[in-house]
């Protein structure tokens, strides 16, 4: 972090300290849906692996009988649509709504600010039986029965370490990547539009990819044509026999040179079992 961010972290910080100080006390009072409600979040600004956490969270609870909806506000979005995502289109429903629902086939994943509301909207013309809140720790209006807080991130942080007291739940950040054979012992161009794009160069790495080169763009870049040619410019400078990016990228770019790599959020499932008990009981 600059230390020209520094005191914008700290405002924010301080704004959501008195946030949830206020919720704490009763003097905010949230709303609550008819429907158990799952939240996944985190302290930090993006780069913790909530958006996989949520996806392990659902599969497991889909696996169980469970018929579940997520709840998402949709960054990056370059038009307002809001409700159940309907296409695998980024620009319309934002990248994180796409790659959850790309993940979550049989699985409702509503976009759009007012998650309240768009519940309600959901639960009106059609049914589930809990609600996974993602990126929900600070969205407090919005009552929850279970709080999972994925604990990393080294950028600017939301909260201070004293919100983690509200966390039912705290997760290390335990990503598995799942890298394709045909990429062994090939040298890689990697690009990646990531709160933390060192991080998922770095991940490579110690899964044994040769890194030739590396493009970085800032979170939830939209791709231009200009920018996948300059890609493929810098990788073939570069040497590369193959171009890299992360799943939540590659939604965003219809190239078929360019190969996805998938990242699994590792949950114990002793943990699995406890939410999934929670919400039951």
């Amino acid at each position: 972090m600059t230390i020209f961010l520094k005191p914008l972290e700290l405002l924010w910080r301080g704004v959501n300290r008195v946030r949830r100080a206020l919720y704490r006390r009763g003097v905010m009072k949230p709303r609550r849906l008819p429907r158990p409600v799952i939240s996944v979040g985190n302290l930090a600004a993006g780069g913790t692996g909530k958006t996989p956490a949520v996806i392990t969270i659902a599969r497991y609870l889909e696996k169980r009988g469970f018929r579940v909806a997520v709840l998402t506000r949709g960054y990056g979005r370059a038009a307002n649509a809001s409700g159940v995502v309907t296409s695998l289109d980024a620009a319309t429903f934002g990248d994180e709504p796409v790659l959850l629902k790309s993940k979550l086939k049989n699985i409702d994943v509503i976009v759009g600010p007012k998650r309240y509301q768009n519940a309600i909207r959901l639960l009106n013309a059609n049914e589930c039986d809990l609600f996974i809140l993602d990126d929900g720790f600070q969205h407090l209006q919005l009552a929850r029965d279970v709080n999972v807080v994925v604990d990393a991130g080294n950028g600017v942080m939301r909260e201070g370490r004293s919100a983690l007291a509200d966390a039912d739940f705290i997760l290390q950040r335990r990503l598995r990547l799942i890298v394709p054979e045909e990429l062994t012992n090939r040298r890689v161009f990697a690009f990646a539009g990531l709160a933390d794009n060192e991080q998922f160069f770095a991940s490579l790495r110690a899964n044994g990819l040769k890194i030739a080169g590396t493009s970085s763009f800032r979170d939830h870049h939209r791709y231009t044509a200009a920018d996948i040619a300059a890609i493929k410019q810098a990788a073939q400078t570069a040497r590369a026999e193959a171009i890299v990016t992360t799943e939540k990228d590659a939604v965003k770019v219809d190239d078929r040179d360019i190969i996805a790599i998938a990242a699994e959020m590792i949950i114990e499932p002793e943990i699995l079992a406890s939410i999934a008990e929670k919400i039951s009981g």
